[in-house]
């Protein structure tokens, strides 16, 4: 029952941002924009179709826009029992806090951590190291609906950008805040016009 109100209730949130940062991403970025756009015309989005396997870019912003923008800003877990964890002794009831806004964006671990570019998720990238990439938490408490959450996220995206282009209306900053997920700091605007 946990499983079932998680992925009813904590999904939208997490999608509906991902979705979010995803635009407002490829509105400063109309390079990427155009390639995604691109793609998205030119896939078949009806609902028998299998969209993840046609939709490589439009993935791979949404992989960069959850790098950049993790729905969870931080994981905590709780220690059942005494453990080590470099070479911090942990006691039942400590706290270990993983920050995936702070790993996502590290300088050994990244190139231009803080550059949004999502050909580091296209076929061919090399692979990235699966503990430096947690936007769905790690093991066997990963988010149950990771992957529903990437093919929904895909075929939104991409019916979005096939039929119309992004553009932000006045200032072009917008901050994260983390809140429990992490949220804009505003409300920008955004123009969209017919895709061309």
């Amino acid at each position: 029952m946990d499983q079932v109100a998680t992925f009813l209730i904590a999904g939208h949130e997490t999608t509906a941002l991902a979705l979010f940062w995803s635009s407002y991403l490829l509105a400063l970025t109309p390079e990427v924009q155009d390639a995604a756009a691109a793609e998205a015309r030119a896939a078949d989005l009806a609902p028998e179709a299998a969209p993840g396997a046609a939709l490589p870019i439009v993935r791979a912003v949404l992989q960069e826009a959850l790098r950049l923008y993790p729905p969870a800003f931080t994981i905590v877990r709780e220690a059942r029992e005494p453990d080590e964890v470099a070479g911090h002794r942990l006691d039942p009831g400590d706290l270990v806090v993983v920050a995936p806004w702070v790993l996502h964006r590290h300088e050994r671990l990244w190139s231009e951590p803080d550059r949004f570019d999502p050909r580091r998720f296209l076929p061919g990238a090399p692979p990235v190291d699966r503990f430096a990439y947690l936007p769905f938490g790690a093991g066997p408490r990963v988010c149950i609906g990771a992957r529903f959450a990437l093919v929904e996220a895909s075929v939104v995206l991409a019916v979005l950008l096939a039929r119309h282009r992004l553009e932000l209306v006045g200032p072009k900053r917008v901050l994260p805040v983390a809140v429990v997920t992490t949220h804009p700091d505003r409300r920008p605007a955004f123009r969209l016009s017919p895709s061309p």
